[in-house]
C-alpha cells in the first residue's frame, strides 16, 4: 500500500508514503477536495531526523483505527519543514499563539481554506504524559467540526487575526547608539547560566548567533573581559558535553538538561556550520588552542559524513539508529569492558562521565570531567577513542536525511570560506570553491533560484532565507579568493532578493510570490535555530553595499525599519542576536581594504590582513587591469611604482596607500 506522497523526492515524505494514511502533499489538490468535501485539513509537520516525529509516525500513522478516522474526516497534508519553512512558520507560530508553546511533529487543524483552528505538537495515540491521545483529539474536532461550526469559524478568526498583527511592520521606531550595544551585553551576561554554560535550564540549546555577537564584541573591544569569559566558558561547557561528538567530530542539536549531560543526538548541518564558525572565531580572540580541534572536528565530521558527490552537504544525521535514540551514539558497560584493556577502561571511567539514557539506562553517554586534548594522557586518550570508533563501527549508522538545502550550504560556505581565511589551507579553500561551483551549477537557473536538491533533482523555488545565506556565503569567499565570478553572482542574487522578496513597508516577506496557498506572507524577524532571514538579507546588502560605494545610500533606505526593531533587540537579545549584528556592524562603520596586485605579490599583504579578526572591514584584491564585474571600490585603483599596493578606506575617503606589508600592518593596527 503506497499513498500520493511515493511522488516525493523528501525523504520525511517518503518515511510516510507506505502509512495507511491517505496523505497528501501540501498543494492544490488537498485543499480542492478539503473545500469540495468540507472536510477539515490536518497538517502534520516534521523532518526526517525528528526522533518525536518517527515515535508519532509508529504510534498513529501506521495504526489502521487512526487511519480509518483521518481518511474518512479529514484530509490529511504532510510537510517536510525543511523544505517549506514558511509554511512551517506560519502554523508555528499559531500553536505557539494557541498553547504557548511548539516543536515537532507540529499538529494542527485547518478550516479547508488553509486557517488553523486547533494544534499541538506530539499526540500519543492514547493519553499519556498528561498529554491527550490522538485518538481522542480526532474524535473531538470530528464532533466540534460537526456540531460547533460557528465556534471554529471564531476561533479561527481570532487566531488569524493574531497571526497578522505578528507581521505586521512597527511603526515605533528607537534609534541606536553604542550604549545599546553595552547595555545588552550586560543583560546577556546577567541571564548566563555561570554553573554549567549556556541559557536558560532545559532542554538548553547552544545559541550560536548570540555566541557570535558577543565574540565581535570582545574582539573589538578586548576590555570586556566578563564578555571574554563567558566566550570562553560557554564553548568548553559545550565541547566537555554530551552534545558534542568526541569520536567522529559534530554537534548534536541540543540538551536535553541543563548540564549539557544528555543530547537530542540529531546531528543537523545548520547547527554545525554555526558553530564552527563560532569556535574558529573564539580561537582567535580567546588564544584558546582547544577551539581549533573542535573546529577541525567539526570539519572532519562534514566532510566525512555529509558531503554528497557534487560537493554540496546532507542536511542532517538521524537520531535513531535500530529503532533507539542514541543507540549509536552510546556505550553500555559491557562494550565498554570488552573493548578496552583494564588499564584503558579505568583511564576511561576515572576521566570521563557516564550518565545513562532515560529512553535505555544500560546505554552510556560519555564526556570528559576535564577539557582532556593535551598533557601526558592524551596518548592513551587517542587510543581509547581509536576503539571506540572501531567498536561503533559494528553498530547500524543513524539515517542521513540526503537532501541538500541551499541555505544551510550556504552557512556552511561561509563557514568554510572564513576558516580557509584564519586558518589557511589549500584544502579548505578547495572544499569552500568546490561547495560555491556545486551551488550555481545546481541551483541557479537562469532567473530562478532553487532552495532542494536530492540526488539529480532540484525543487522548491527558494525563500529569502536562501538567497541572504547565499549572497553572504559567496561574498565571504570573494574575500579570501578576489575571483570576481563569486561578486557578480552575489551582486545578481541580491537583485533578485530585492525585486522578489522587498515589502514596500519595510523589510522582505519570508516567501516570493512563487509560493502558493498560504494564508498570509510571512516576514519572520526572530532568530530561530537559524539565523532571522530578514537580518541576514541587511547583512548582506550591508556588505554588498560597502563593496559598491553606496552604503551610505542603503542606511538611509534601511535605518528606519532595523529601527523599528531596535526596542525588541534590546529586550531579547538571544532571539534577535543577528540583529544586533547588524547593528554593531553599521555603528562600527565598516572599512574598505583593497590589494591591488598579483596573488604572489599580495601573499604578504594577505598574510598580515587575516592574522586577526577583520569583523568592521570589506576585503578585496585583484591584479590588473580590473576585471569589469569587480566592485566598484577596485575600480581606478592603481600600483604605486608598479609595486603591490594597500588601500585602506573608510566611506571611500582613503588613507594614503602603501606597497609596505610592514606599514599596512602598522595601519591595521592604528584603526
Amino acid at each position: 500500500m503506497v499513498n500520493r506522497l511515493i511522488h516525493s523526492n523528501s525523504p520525511y515524505l517518503l518515511q510516510h508514503a507506505h502509512n495507511p494514511v491517505d496523505w497528501y502533499p501540501w498543494g492544490e489538490e488537498a485543499f480542492e477536495k478539503a473545500k469540495k468535501e468540507d472536510k477539515p485539513i490536518f497538517l502534520s509537520i516534521g523532518y526526517a531526523s525528528c526522533h518525536w516525529c518517527h515515535v508519532m509516525a509508529h504510534e498513529s500513522f501506521e495504526n489502521e483505527q487512526v487511519a480509518e478516522i483521518l481518511n474518512r474526516h479529514f484530509v490529511s497534508i504532510k510537510v517536510d519543514r525543511e523544505e517549506r519553512p514558511d509554511v512551517d512558520t506560519i502554523y508555528m507560530n499559531a500553536v505557539v499563539a494557541l498553547t504557548g508553546h511548539g516543536g515537532w511533529p507540529l499538529s494542527v487543524f485547518l478550516t479547508p481554506e488553509g486557517k488553523p483552528f486547533f494544534g499541538g505538537t506530539y499526540y500519543p495515540l492514547v493519553p499519556r504524559y498528561r498529554i491527550p491521545g490522538f485518538l481522542d483529539v480526532l474524535h473531538a474536532i470530528q464532533e466540534a467540526w460537526t456540531n460547533k461550526r460557528q465556534q471554529i469559524e471564531e476561533a479561527t478568526d481570532q487566531i488569524y487575526q493574531a497571526l497578522q498583527l505578528q507581521y505586521q511592520t512597527r511603526n515605533q521606531r528607537r534609534p541606536f547608539d553604542a550604549a545599546d550595544l553595552d547595555s545588552v551585553t550586560n543583560l546577556i551576561l546577567q541571564t548566563y547560566d555561570w554553573t554549567y554554560g549556556g541559557w536558560g535550564k532545559a532542554p538548553k540549546f547552544p545559541h550560536p548567533i548570540t555566541l557570535e555577537f558577543l565574540v565581535r564584541r570582545y574582539a573589538k573591544n578586548p576590555h570586556l573581559t566578563k564578555v571574554g569569559e563567558l566566550i570562553e566558558h560557554a564553548l568548553l561547557k559545550m565541547a566537555q558535553g554530551g552534545m558534542y561528538d568526541l569520536l567522529e567530530g559534530g554537534f548534536c542539536r541540543y540538551s536535553t538538561d541543563q548540564r549539557w549531560m544528555i543530547p537530542h543526538f540529531e546531528k543537523m548541518l545548520y547547527d554545525n556550520a554555526q558553530l564552527g564558525l563560532v569556535y574558529l572565531y573564539a580561537m582567535f580572540c580567546t588564544k584558546n588552542v582547544y577551539f581549533k580541534s573542535v573546529v577541525e572536528k567539526i570539519l572532519e565530521f562534514l566532510v566525512q559524513y555529509l558531503r554528497d558527490p557534487d560537493g554540496l552537504f546532507y542536511s542532517s544525521m538521524d537520531a535513531d539508529s535500530e529503532g533507539e535514540e542514541g543507540k549509536y551514539y552510546t556505550f553500555t558497560l559491557d562494550e565498554l569492558r570488552n573493548s578496552l584493556t583494564a588499564e584503558e577502561y579505568e583511564y576511561f571511567s576515572n576521566s570521563h562521565h557516564l550518565a545513562p539514557l532515560e529512553s535505555n539506562p544500560q546505554q552510556m553517554v560519555f564526556q570528559p570531567i576535564e577539557r582532556n586534548d593535551l598533557g601526558e594522557n592524551s596518548a592513551m586518550r587517542d587510543e581509547v577513542y581509536a576503539k571506540l570508533r572501531q567498536l561503533r563501527t559494528t553498530k547500524v549508522r543513524p539515517n542521513i536525511d540526503d537532501k541538500c538545502i541551499l541555505s544551510w550550504n550556504a552557512l556552511t560556505l561561509r563557514f568554510l570560506a572564513e576558516a580557509s581565511k584564519y586558518l589557511p589551507s589549500k584544502h579548505l579553500l578547495d572544499l569552500a570553491t568546490s561547495l560555491a561551483l556545486a551551488i550555481k551549477q545546481w541551483y541557479v537557473k537562469d532567473d530562478v533560484l532553487f532552495r532542494i536538491k536530492r540526488g539529480d533533482v532540484v525543487s522548491t523555488p527558494a525563500l529569502l532565507e536562501d538567497y541572504a545565506s547565499t549572497i553572504n556565503g559567496l561574498l565571504s569567499l570573494y574575500e579570501v579568493t578576489g575571483d570576481a565570478e563569486w561578486f557578480g553572482l552575489s551582486k545578481k542574487l541580491a537583485s533578485q532578493m530585492v525585486e522578489k522578496f522587498a515589502d514596500p513597508q519595510g523589510g522582505f516577506f519570508d516567501v516570493s510570490r512563487e509560493h502558493d496557498h498560504l494564508i498570509l506572507s510571512p516576514k519572520e524577524l526572530q532568530d530561530t535555530s537559524t539565523p532571522s532571514a530578514n537580518a541576514l538579507a541587511y547583512q548582506a546588502l550591508l556588505k554588498l553595499t560597502s563593496f559598491e560605494g553606496t552604503l551610505l545610500e542603503f542606511l538611509d533606505k534601511s535605518t528606519p525599519f532595523i529601527q523599528s526593531l531596535t526596542e525588541n533587540a534590546l529586550r531579547y537579545p538571544l532571539s534577535f542576536s543577528s540583529w544586533l549584528i547588524l547593528i554593531d556592524t553599521i555603528l562600527s562603520e565598516p572599512k574598505e581594504v583593497v590589494l591591488i596586485g598579483s596573488q604572489q605579490e599580495l601573499s604578504p599583504f594577505v598574510r598580515v590582513l587575516w592574522s586577526d579578526l577583520r569583523f568592521d572591514y570589506v576585503c578585496c584584491h585583484a591584479d590588473l587591469p580590473i576585471p569589469p564585474n569587480a566592485p566598484a571600490i577596485l575600480r581606478d585603483r592603481t600600483k604605486i611604482d608598479q609595486k603591490p599596493t594597500a588601500y585602506i578606506c573608510t566611506l571611500g575617503v582613503c588613507k594614503n596607500p602603501t606597497t609596505d606589508y610592514q606599514e599596512f600592518d602598522k595601519m591595521l593596527r592604528e584603526e
